[in-house]
């Protein structure tokens, strides 16, 4: 008897832990989180942290609430397809950003009873959309600006009203970027330029990444929240400058759907709401693995008198 329960036992527990590894677990799919504080962080300080070294499953980051909470209202800002509507995605994320002190001025019902206490303007990019690089950006923070950006460059094509066909972070058409690099390079060589550069230095690889997920463009799950101050895009509209973005992401798994992996999606965001990470925080073991402890063997009970 007492052989059969400590068998059985140890089965049960085997089985739970098999369910809880990552390869069991329904909707997983490595996880990363870019956040940079630009308002808090300076210039050169900023540069450092972003292109800093992917983290690979770092230790768990200590929750560190704002000591004064901080009231937003939602706006929706670019929506992809995703089998969540807009409404369910800011429920998720009042309660997400309720940890970290952000509170949403707005009820229940959409109504924000104290208006005059509302300082901050979230907006809320979601969905599945293709994508190369899930990492904040450090330059272009106008509030018109959008997920991808604007093209800068005086020389492109895209500045004067071409279609953009790559992007360092968006990714694109990555043949096109190949094919790109190698006419540029045959460019330079008729004209005596260097003829080194190619599609790799083009298409530069942050290093330590999570299973060649971030190699080339590929389908992503999105959570990007944008702050701004609310008083500041009142008064100055597009040009109104992010104070904050969170970064979260997900490669799309084969028949995934995005219900599936929000929720470990936000939980690994929840810590970096408003903050800078050092790289991109990247987690392939959906912090869900069970570590067992030692089996404690329980006796069977003294037999009973008659």
């Amino acid at each position: 008897m007492k052989l059969r329960i400590l068998l059985s036992l140890t089965a049960v527990l085997a089985g739970f832990a098999r369910a809880q590894t990552s390869g069991d677990i329904k909707g997983f799919a490595p996880v990363s989180v870019s956040s940079a504080n630009y308002r808090d962080t300076s210039r050169t300080t900023l540069l450092q942290m972003v292109n800093r070294q992917n983290a690979l499953n770092p230790e768990t980051r200590e929750l560190s609430p704002l000591a004064a909470p901080k009231y937003f209202v939602f706006i929706p800002g670019e929506i992809f397809p995703a089998d969540l509507n807009y409404e369910a995605i800011c429920g998720l994320l009042t309660k997400a950003l309720a940890k970290k002190n952000y509170i949403n001025a707005a009820d229940s019902l959409g109504i924000i009873r104290e208006p005059a206490k509302v300082t901050l303007m979230l907006r809320v990019n979601y969905g599945i959309s293709l994508w190369r690089l899930p990492v904040v950006r450090t330059e272009h923070l106008a509030w018109d600006e959008g997920l991808v950006g604007k093209v800068h460059d005086s020389r492109s094509l895209t500045h004067y009203g071409g279609d953009r066909t790559w992007d360092h972070r968006a990714g694109g058409n990555d043949d096109s970027l190949t094919a790109s690099a190698e006419n540029e390079s045959k460019s330079l060589s008729v004209w005596g330029g260097s003829s080194a550069k190619s599609a790799s230095t083009a298409a530069p690889i942050s290093p330590n990444t999570a299973a060649g997920a971030y190699e080339g463009t590929r389908e992503f799950n999105l959570v990007v929240v944008d702050a701004f101050d609310y008083a500041e895009l009142k008064s100055q509209g597009k040009a109104a400058k992010c104070l904050w973005t969170t970064f979260v992401a997900a490669p799309v798994q084969h028949g995934q759907k995005f219900s599936e992996i929000i929720g470990t999606m936000l939980r690994a965001a929840t810590p970096f709401w408003g903050e800078t990470t050092p790289g991109m925080q990247v987690y392939d073991d959906a912090r869900a693995k069970v570590t067992l402890g030692e089996l404690i063997e329980v006796k069977d009970p003294p037999p009973e008198k008659k």
